[in-house]
């Protein structure tokens, strides 16, 4: 599989942000990238045979690594095929293998990797194994995640947005403890007081992204279907906000008790 159309650029600027300034924040923001797209692995050296598109059995595919810091496996991904060639000499054949940025976090998961490098030639963001089990602790609803950064570039429409909402699939809230409340205590949801007085629900794709609003918060497994039943059932909540560190969308209580 040819990674030639693979250009994640959202991931690259997190990355480049977190080697700017490594902290807390910056790593959440990779994740939440990290969550989003497609990565490349490099399988320059490979004996890969592609016909219409698809990988052939026969293939014996070399994925490239290296030995983290502490001494466990570090496997190594790519936001584009020019960051694959920053890592050989000038002039080598590179060859790639695209797959959703998010199943190369459950490849990590699964095998085993200490670690998780993204774009390890120079500015790169190195994942733990703990970075990336947090990330994947909770459900996610990554097609719902996609049609939101669509309409966020134009490229959808909220009726996009709608559509994918009515799915029945993973969505999250968070809890939020009150000043001077024990973590036993049972926590509020999350919620965007208005100064007009309205009141908007916050909801979130991926537990990162509940992170990138506020790293206190607990995260609450829902679904689709609850939410608007929620919403739909409310007397003070005027809308619905999902992923709120952006890209965000609203939905306002009339649009959806249409869905």
């Amino acid at each position: 599989m040819s990674g030639q159309l693979v250009d994640n650029a959202r991931l690259r600027r997190a990355v480049a942000a977190f080697a700017a300034d490594p902290k807390l924040e910056t790593v959440v923001h990779v994740l939440r990238a990290a969550l989003a797209g497609e990565l490349l692995l490099d399988a320059t050296g490979s004996d890969m045979e592609v016909k219409d598109g698809r990988l052939q059995e026969r293939a014996r595919i070399r994925i490239s690594s290296r030995v983290g810091p502490d001494g466990k496996r570090a496997l190594l991904a790519f936001t584009s095929n020019a960051e694959i060639a920053r890592m050989h000499p000038e002039g080598t054949r590179v060859q790639s293998v695209a797959q959703p940025a998010s199943a190369v976090l459950e490849m990590a998961k699964r095998q085993g990797a200490g670690w998780l490098f993204i774009d390890p030639a120079e500015t790169t963001a190195a994942l733990s194994s703990a970075d990336i089990e947090g990330a994947l602790r909770h459900p996610r609803n990554e097609a719902l995640q996609r049609v939101i950064a669509a309409a966020d570039a134009g490229l959808a429409t909220p009726a996009d947005v709608l559509a994918a909402l009515r799915v029945d699939a993973p969505l999250l809230l968070a809890g939020a403890l009150e000043a001077g409340q024990v973590h036993e205590g049972k926590p509020r949801l999350r919620v965007s007081r208005r100064p007009d007085g309205t009141v908007a629900l916050l909801a979130y794709t991926s537990a990162p992204e509940v992170a990138a609003r506020e790293p206190r918060d607990g995260v609450i497994p829902t679904t689709t279907t609850k939410v608007l039943e929620m919403l739909r059932g409310s007397s003070t909540l005027s809308s619905l906000v999902i992923n709120p560190a952006g890209p965000w969308v609203e939905l306002s209580a009339e649009e959806l008790a249409g869905s």
